[in-house]
């Protein structure tokens, strides 16, 4: 009897645990769940507490940064001063209607000239100067398995690869110059299209579509037309075809740093390298100036007299440039290739003219007024008694 009780006893106890373990397990809960929620919403005083820390780590970053922000602050305002220079170019050039080859603001000088085989600093990138080795270039760009090949180069170019260095814009551009379709007096028969348009200030969309279209037919006949060119960046920022514009503007930018790496302009021994005339005057605007007069210098130089802008006369004062030298005859030479009967026409006028002016009118007699010369005496005036008879002898 006593062992069954003890038995009966020992079972309550056994199921009395799982009522104390789960009374343990509910409190267990509570407590998770009140953290949890402490977590999930702070009190305001928690919040306080992370904004009083948070003031104080910001202040402490400020006066951290403070030395070293009043060291660039220098340098922010001199780059800000120069792009409002660039900015001012950019307008004055616009304003002047035609004239178009002056959006490359990335090779305007920042000073004068330096001499030959040296490097210059632009806003942008540096412009080697050196006088180029045309045959050199020539043979190069007609050599199929030379990397400057101009087929080669013409299909970079045509893609927009930004991998192309200086040299390859050089070799492009004085190599067309050697190619078969080049003419340096030659004029596309869609460039006059936009000409009409050049003087205004804004354009239509139907304006700017024609533009796009015949500058567009002028560059695959011209690829190096530099005023369609610049004309075609001007009108694609005006109809915010800002991508377009950028890869253009990009193609004329590093055509015109191609000129500019040919020479330094101020003498004959640094003459600039053009492959058309009218790139010349696309140089001076580009250099802040405007063209009064030009000159024809034997053997082949063009002199072109030039006045200073208002901006370049305030930023160069005493070291403003009178005139600039262009090498052109490499264009006589290939001219004179392509059209030889232009050149036998030249020489049998300039013989004509040699011999017309053999005998200057200055040089010959003057013929004779017929009120100074004499007049024959009349036998009938003569006097009776000068009259003799030749009697004949017997």
């Amino acid at each position: 009897m006593t062992d069954l009780k003890y038995r009966l006893n020992k079972c309550k106890i056994f199921q009395q645990v799982p009522s104390k373990w789960s009374a343990c397990r509910a409190v267990l809960w509570s407590l998770i769940m009140v953290l949890m929620i402490s977590v999930a919403f702070p009190t305001e005083a928690d919040a306080a507490k992370k904004r009083r820390s948070k003031a104080k780590t910001t202040a402490t970053t400020k006066k951290k940064s403070t030395s070293a922000s009043g060291k660039s602050t220098s340098k922010k305002k001199t780059a800000k001063s120069r792009k409002r220079t660039s900015t001012r170019r950019r307008s004055s050039s616009s304003s002047r209607g035609a004239n178009w080859a002056l959006t490359a603001a990335d090779v305007n000088p920042e000073s004068t000239s330096p001499e030959v085989k040296t490097k210059k600093k632009t806003s942008k990138r540096q412009v080697t100067v050196e006088r180029p080795d045309l045959e050199a270039i020539r043979v190069a760009t007609l050599d199929p398995s030379n990397p400057m090949y101009f087929p080669k180069l013409m299909k970079k170019f045509n893609r927009n690869d930004t991998t192309m260095n200086a040299e390859e814009f050089r070799h492009l551009y004085l190599g067309y110059m050697f190619q078969e379709d080049y003419d340096p007096y030659r004029e596309s028969p869609y460039s006059s299209v936009t000409d009409a348009y050049r003087n205004k200030t804004s354009h239509t969309k139907e304006e700017i579509d024609t533009i796009r279209k015949y500058a567009e037919l002028t560059l695959l006949d011209n690829p190096f037309d530099l005023r369609q060119m610049s004309f075609l960046v001007h009108v694609l920022k005006e109809r915010r075809k800002d991508m377009s514009a950028k890869i253009w503007e990009y193609r004329l930018e590093h055509l015109l740093g191609a000129i500019k790496s040919t020479g330094t302009g101020e003498s004959q021994e640094n003459a600039w390298f053009v492959i058309y005339p009218a790139h010349e005057y696309d140089m001076v605007q580009l250099m802040g100036y405007h063209a009064v007069d030009a000159d024809f210098i034997e053997p082949g130089f063009d002199y072109l007299m030039v006045e200073p802008e208002e901006e370049t006369a305030r930023r160069l004062r005493d070291k403003v440039q009178k005139g600039f030298y262009f090498d052109v005859r490499q264009i006589h030479q290939q001219y004179e290739l392509k059209h030889p009967e232009d050149s036998d026409e030249e020489e049998e006028d300039a013989v004509s003219e040699e011999e017309e002016v053999e005998e200057e009118p200055d040089d010959m007699p003057a013929e004779e007024d017929p009120d100074d010369v004499p007049a024959e005496e009349d036998p009938d005036d003569i006097p009776a008694e000068e009259v003799v008879e030749e009697i004949p002898a017997d």
